[in-house]
């Protein structure tokens, strides 16, 4: 039975390290998640929006917000480029090697 990534962690509760549960590719994708989220939350707060504000310029509940900053949303390209647009980020995109 394969297991989600959010039940891989919380099953991870009986070991000492989270990664050992995660493969080395869900380990790479839970530490972008997390640099995500911290990203988010980061900037939301430098402009001074609170959860519920950023929510309401993206069309979305608070709780999305908080699911985001809480890291517990993989996210998608689109998804990103609306936040980073909300909060006057840029994303890079490193194929390119250019902002987009």
């Amino acid at each position: 039975m394969n297991l989600s990534i959010k039940e891989k962690m919380n099953n991870s509760k009986d070991s000492a390290w989270l990664s050992d549960n995660l493969t080395s590719e869900e380990s790479v994708i839970v530490k972008y998640i997390a640099q995500i989220a911290a990203t988010i939350q980061r900037q939301r707060k430098a402009k001074g929006y609170t959860q519920q504000e950023l929510a309401n310029i993206l069309g979305v509940s608070q709780v999305m917000v908080s699911r985001w900053e809480n890291g517990e949303e993989n996210f998608t390209i689109a998804t990103l480029a609306r936040i980073s647009k909300a909060l006057g980020m840029a994303l890079y995109n490193p194929l390119e090697k250019r902002v987009v």
